[in-house]
């Protein structure tokens, strides 16, 4: 899908930065071909790692201070991040604003995080300092998880993590999603040393609890299990059950804060946010291009049903949505591929906001130079697991658990949500973090088995 858009921006208006990302392309299918037309796979120089960790350290250092005094303007979601920290520190309330008070929409974790730092230092330098200490989070988390796999697959995911542009710019933004990718590395760094240790299933209750704070994800969640089995799979099944079991435990009470908050709220269990407006808004279109979209709710929709209670607004907006899906078929049919273009486009989004929202002479000529350097990273990694996947069958749990998070999340994201490409990310890497951690351990015997001496 993504091949056959560049294509038809280049035959169809020959916008030079879609042809040059045409030939990167190419460039990137050799590169890839000849890795496995020559057998390169098993690849390792740690300082290659060493060194791509220095230069990402030092390009964050060189952004971080730029954002200290230009940090580009936040508008949209980011502000309202932003603006829902400081309710959550000066107001004690945590509420979203779309013509109807909303409660229930965004999870509360970045908001929370925002207001542990203005508790500290009430002032808008704080927003640039939380993010970007993740963003220095996500590249020292992701040396720990790749600098000991000899693999190229995790030389090109470290070398994606640390300089990239669509990585060095995201923390400019205050988004969610560097947040989140933060805690799932940290989440495979635990499940890459899994032994069953009780420490261990303590620390993915907790990760997998953060994450759902930050993005509500709770696929992930069942999809541990087949993992969780596996690598248990020579031992009873009560005692895999009980790690199960613990780890769940674990997940519900540290999110039973939100649960209890929601509880108090609508008088209800509720683990989920409000989806009417987002499932709304990228279904309800004539237009079957803007299909998987932004397109917001009109004033007379907020209008109708401002008078009602947030949940009964959300399956009001979700009904709505469903049966403009049922009376206009053709029109989701026909926007299939629209939202597959939106899928698969440039992961462009931390640059072009980066560049728009900052006062450079010849900003342009820089936001086309960043972007092409984003794209060329990109298609490599894209290529690089089509052709792991095509010849390679025999992965390691976890590579398989990494797969389906991919798998589960794009058809839910592909059926009925918006698809822009930033929605895709992290998940767009988790194919090449998979081919990287495919290697299974030799384990002589399974994870905590006693076994008896031989007679």
């Amino acid at each position: 899908s993504g091949i056959i858009n560049r294509l038809f921006m280049v035959v169809k208006y020959r916008y030079a930065d879609y042809i040059l990302e045409t030939i990167l392309i190419a460039l990137a299918l050799i590169i890839v071909y000849r890795i496995y037309k020559k057998d390169l796979f098993q690849f390792y120089k740690q300082k290659f790692f060493k060194t791509l960790l220095i230069i990402g350290i030092m390009l964050r250092i060189i952004l971080a201070i730029h954002d200290f005094y230009d940090r580009p303007v936040q508008d949209s979601d980011y502000e309202k991040h932003e603006k829902l920290g400081a309710r959550i520190a000066f107001e004690g309330e945590f509420y979203d604003f779309t013509g109807v008070e909303l409660r229930n929409f965004r999870q509360p974790g970045l908001p929370v995080l925002f207001a542990l730092g203005l508790w500290i230092y009430n002032n808008p330098v704080t927003y640039a300092f939380v993010m970007i200490l993740f963003s220095f989070g996500v590249i020292i988390a992701g040396y720990y998880l790749f600098k000991d796999i000899k693999n190229i697959a995790a030389l090109f995911s470290f070398a994606y993590l640390a300089i990239s542009p669509n990585m060095l710019f995201m923390a400019s933004t205050s988004n969610t999603q560097l947040s989140f990718f933060f805690f799932l590395i940290l989440l495979f760094i635990i499940l890459k040393n899994y032994k069953g240790k009780t420490y261990q299933l303590l620390i993915i209750g907790a990760l997998l609890a953060a994450e759902m704070y930050i993005r509500f994800n709770f696929l992930m969640i069942f999809i541990l299990i087949p993992f969780i089995i596996e690598k248990h799979q020579v031992q009873k099944t009560g005692n895999t059950i009980a790690k199960l079991a613990f780890i769940y435990l674990t997940f519900l009470v540290l999110y039973s804060p939100w649960i209890y908050r929601n509880y108090q709220i609508y008088g209800t269990l509720r683990l989920m946010p409000t989806t009417g407006l987002g499932f709304y808004s990228s279904n309800v279109t004539k237009d079957y291009t803007k299909v998987g979209g932004y397109n917001g709710v009109p004033d007379s929709v907020l209008n109708k049903y401002s008078k009602l209670p947030e949940i009964e607004f959300d399956n009001a907006l979700k009904t709505d949505a469903l049966n403009f899906i049922k009376d206009h078929p053709d029109i989701y049919v026909k926007g299939v591929p629209f939202r597959l273009i939106k899928f698969s486009d440039r992961q462009n989004w931390t640059i072009d906001y980066f560049f728009t929202r900052t006062k450079y002479t010849n900003s342009l000529l820089a936001e086309d130079f960043f972007q092409a350097v984003e794209n060329f990273f990109m298609w490599i990694v894209l290529f690089f697991p089509l052709f792991f996947l095509l010849k390679n069958r025999k992965l390691s749990p976890l590579s398989v658990y990494i797969l389906w998070i991919y798998l589960s999340y794009s058809i839910v994201l592909l059926s009925i949500s918006e698809t822009r490409s930033r929605y895709n990310f992290p998940y767009v890497l988790f194919p090449i973090f998979a081919a990287a951690l495919s290697k299974k351990e030799e384990e002589k015997d399974t994870i905590n088995l006693r076994t008896k001496p031989a007679i």
